[in-house]
């Protein structure tokens, strides 16, 4: 009975590493058409707002990204919950003080070149595109 109860645990931690290498596999596939350094502008009530956002991968494997907004002088603010699902991507503005939780929902193009989709600070929307430098 021992046996058998090994080979149990033994198999199930043997399908444990191959699902989970498996798993950031894929993440790390996900993630690469969105590396590099991305210009564009938020359009936000008829005013276009210039920045330029740069996704990385850190030591981990860990997709991080900053964003610069020239006209407002900040330059490598971080990003956060930064989520990748096909070529959808999502993320915040992950800074103290900037008020109203600064999100972006967009999309890679068929192009992989350009990604646009919705902004949203606090009750306002707005859109934004970018395009790979």
């Amino acid at each position: 009975m021992k046996k058998r109860s090994i080979l149990n645990i033994s198999l199930f931690l043997l399908l444990s590493i191959m699902v989970l290498s498996s798993q950031s596999f894929i993440f790390a596939q996900d993630t690469k058409p969105f590396l590099g350094t991305w210009n564009g502008a938020i359009s936000l009530m008829g005013q276009e707002i210039e920045m330029t956002l740069k996704f990385a991968l850190d030591e981990n494997k860990t997709i991080t990204g900053t964003i610069d907004v020239p006209m407002q002088g900040a330059t490598d603010i971080p990003l956060g919950n930064i989520k990748i699902e096909g070529k959808k991507i999502s993320f915040m503005i992950d800074a103290p003080g900037v008020p109203g939780e600064p999100t972006f929902a967009g999309e890679l193009d068929e192009t992989g070149k350009k990604i646009a989709g919705t902004f949203t600070q606090g009750d306002v929307e707005g859109t934004f595109s970018v395009e790979k430098e």
